[in-house]
């Protein structure tokens, strides 16, 4: 692919910019849906409840979570007003997370090999995509247990999309339909054993989306990378039997692996 200056510039903002939304809905979206579910068990519980919604995406700005300032253009250019602000709010001197300049660093990383294996607008768009969706679920999942149907869907999608555009529907379709058969029976059969939930219906959603993309031929090396990906974790980290442990992650990370080694 014959690049110029200014496209590497062109797709470098636009990836960053992805990433700096992906940032913000990490924060957002967990927020937004403990105020669901208070709502529902209050109402199934014949329980008042008074609070107010949070405020998503497209009914505020952006503003600082310590002081409630709206941010302007200069406070949220990703990775460099973080720098030139030295990880501290404008206006209260506040520490910023770093998880912003972490998701934003992410997406530039996983993406810009992009640009050498894709020569098409189209392609290049929905895969930039797909990975923002991604990242953006192994975030949420890794700190709250939970998978975002929003992100299974994004990926989802642009895994059938992909696939359509390379003549390769069938095989699409099979990996999503073996990767949420496999592990949906898997969970029912540890629930039915266990009488406890041990994988998430999140985790049967997320590989249907990675099969969409990757195709039932990948499906085997993608597991057997999650899992010892999964068991690696569990050794040196020593976790306790009784922990919970993400498993959207090890899942995304081999996704990523098996799609670049492949290509």
């Amino acid at each position: 692919m014959d690049l110029t200056v200014l496209m590497w510039t062109l797709y470098c903002v636009m990836v960053l910019c992805i990433g700096s939304f992906s940032a913000a809905y990490t924060t957002r979206w967990p927020i937004k849906q403990d105020y669901l579910w208070t709502k529902e068990a209050h109402h199934l519980l014949s329980i008042p409840f008074t609070t107010s919604s949070p405020l998503m995406f497209n009914r505020r700005r952006s503003h600082c979570i310590h002081c409630e300032q709206p941010l302007t253009y200069k406070d949220l250019i990703p990775i460099f007003s973080f720098i030139a602000l030295k990880g501290k709010c404008r206006y209260c001197k506040q520490r910023i997370s770093s998880r912003y300049l972490v998701i934003e660093i992410t997406h530039l990383l996983c993406c810009l090999p992009l640009l050498w294996l894709f020569d098409d607008v189209y392609s290049l768009t929905l895969i930039t995509l797909l990975m923002s969706a991604l990242i953006t679920a192994t975030v949420i999942d890794m700190e709250h247990k939970l998978i975002p149907d929003e992100c299974n869907t994004v990926a989802l999608g642009c895994g059938l999309l992909l696939n359509i555009s390379a003549n390769n529907l069938h095989n699409s379709v099979l990996g999503m339909m073996a990767g949420f058969v496999l592990l949906y029976t898997l969970r029912w059969l540890y629930t039915l054993c266990r009488d406890k939930e041990g994988i998430g219906l999140g985790d049967a959603k997320l590989l249907a989306a990675l099969g969409s993309w990757l195709g039932l031929s990948h499906l085997p090396t993608l597991l057997f990378c999650a899992s010892i990906c999964g068991i690696l974790y569990t050794v040196f980290s020593k976790t306790s039997s009784q922990d919970y442990i993400a498993f959207g992650p090890f899942l995304t990370i081999s996704a990523l692996l098996v799609f670049y080694l492949t290509l």
